[in-house]
Order: structure tokens, then sequence, then C-alpha cells
């Protein structure tokens, strides 16, 4: 389900270069899907090395970029409607960061990580071909996230 849009539009109908991912926590005891859209500056490529992005708590109820960045919106979901986008038993975090890997022609990589209150943090990866290297994989067999860690 995750996938990245190069200089398209996002969810939210924004311009953009949007990394739109999703996670299925199969066999995690009390989690649920969830997921964020990021959006990029349009044009947007990271190469040489990677870029990291803190995101900052907003009014207790969202992130944001900590300043003026590569990153211009965050946008966290959940599987169930939630008002904030972030799961009720968890809450929004109360910071945290997003390092892109690489953002080309082929692909957007990276991971981010969520800090709470308690000390707890949640690290997500992800490598996300573009739609057109995608659908060079045949049967379904790419997983195109990696929520291992």
């Amino acid at each position: 389900m995750s996938r990245w849009i190069r200089n398209g539009s996002g969810g939210n109908g924004q311009h953009g270069t949007w990394i739109v991912l999703r996670y299925d926590p199969k066999g995690a005891a009390g989690m649920t899907r969830f997921g964020v859209d990021i959006r990029l500056v349009s044009g947007a490529v990271v190469s040489g090395g990677p870029v990291t992005v803190a995101l900052a708590n907003e009014d207790g109820q969202r992130l944001v970029p900590a300043a003026d960045s590569l990153v211009v919106d965050w946008l966290a979901s959940v599987a169930t409607h939630s008002t904030t986008g972030f799961p009720e038993t968890t809450g929004a975090p109360v910071a945290g960061s997003v390092t892109l890997d690489a953002v080309n022609d082929d692909l957007a990589a990276g991971r981010y990580v969520y800090r709470y209150r308690d000390g707890s943090e949640l690290t997500c990866t992800f490598n996300v071909p573009s739609p057109e290297r995608a659908a060079g994989f045949l049967g379904g067999d790419y997983d195109d996230d990696d929520d291992d860690d």
C-alpha cells in the first residue's frame, strides 16, 4: 500500500513530492494499521548522504517539521478514525525525526522515529520504489516497506 508520487498531488490535493507509507503490524498485539503521508518540496532529491529533519509536536496534536526544510507536511493516519491521526493508546508523539537516505527517480528510502513522553520510541523504515520500478515486480512478491525494526 505504500507508494511515492513524484511532483504530483497527494491525499489532500496539495502539490509536491509525496511519500505515502502504510504499515500493517501483523502479530503485534495492540497495534493497528497506521501510516504517514510525507510531503516534500517539489522536485525533492536526496543523494550523497542522509538528510534528517526534526519533527516537533504542535499543540499536542500533530507533528510538523521543526524548521523550513525538505519536509513540508507530516500527516499521520491510523486505520481506526482518530482526530489526531495517532492511535488513542499512544497519542501524538512529543517529538520525532525523519531521515531520508535517498529520494530520486528510482526510490524513496529512509526511516522515521516517534518519541513519546514515557521515553519509548517507535522506528519505522521504508524503501519505496518509483511506480515505474515497482511495476517490474510480478506476482506481488515485492515488499515496498520494511517495518521489521
